[in-house]
């Protein structure tokens, strides 16, 4: 066969195949319009006086009394007065010992005062570190930090925990690819930021468009560019949103432009 001969999707190099097929896939999903319901209703337990105690490093006794005297929020009064409080009655709590107890206000509410930088914590790819993003980002907000967890994988397993289907609609379910994307499309960082069933988390899912960035990421680092900026959209995604969090969680991926683009310092 001569070379004139040869189809013309054999001289197109397969990463060029694929992302074209990609763009089709969005286009159709796009036009097919969001699903019926693409969240898991989740709800979180309360927790027994004792627990609130231990939380907040206080005695039973003291919150007990608190109640009575109608201090600080109403808790729910259960079998025999047992008396229970959501985790946004403990955060209500936590505000009112600081303001009656302003010594220990930052043992009560941990969160960063004014010149405090904002923590960034990277799970590294590895056995568990799904369930360690997890169950980090909810210890954190149950300890009354503010905290934003990042999923960068592209698997998308962490949505799943946090009651959203992975990847089940990648145009109307927003990744954080959609806050780093390189063209007119990219959306800002609080347009991608989802509620979760903890007070003070919030969420960032990951889904398989994740795999956009890396292509795209790749191209850009073999083109006269010689770097595809990575980092910085990931610092400036996240600096948007800066004063609403305490700590940052991002759970990374394998490798790949996701992983080296995790926040760090800007370069000047």
């Amino acid at each position: 066969m001569l070379h004139s001969e040869i189809p013309s999707f054999q001289t197109v190099k397969a990463s060029e195949r694929i992302l074209r097929h990609a763009k089709e896939i969005e286009a159709r999903v796009t036009k097919r319009g969001p699903p019926p319901k693409h969240r898991y209703e989740r709800t979180l337990r309360s927790f027994s006086l004792g627990e609130v105690a231990e939380i907040l490093r206080v005695s039973g006794s003291y919150l007990r009394q608190l109640s009575i005297d109608g201090l600080g929020p109403t808790p729910e009064l259960g079998t025999a007065g047992r008396r229970s409080y959501t985790l946004r009655q403990i955060n209500d709590l936590r505000v009112y010992l600081a303001a009656v107890r302003p010594k220990a206000a930052l043992k009560f509410c941990p969160r960063r005062r004014e010149g405090e930088k904002l923590q960034i914590i990277s799970v590294v790819p590895g056995s568990a570190s799904t369930t360690t993003s997890f169950y980090l980002a909810q210890g954190l907000a149950i300890q009354g930090c503010r905290v934003l967890a990042i999923d960068l994988d592209v698997q998308g397993a962490l949505p799943k925990m946090f009651g959203y289907p992975p990847a089940d609609d990648i145009a109307h379910c927003p990744s954080m690819y959609s806050a780093l994307r390189y063209d007119e499309r990219r959306v800002s960082m609080r347009r991608v930021i989802q509620p979760t069933h903890f007070d003070g988390l919030d969420f960032v899912p990951g889904t398989f468009e994740l795999g956009h960035f890396e292509v795209e990421s790749s191209r850009r680092y073999r083109s006269e560019w010689g770097y595809p900026d990575a980092s910085i959209r990931m610092f400036d995604a996240v600096k948007k949103v800066e004063e609403d969090y305490d700590v940052v969680v991002i759970h990374c991926r394998p490798g790949g432009f996701l992983t080296a683009a995790r926040v760090k310092q800007r370069p000047a």
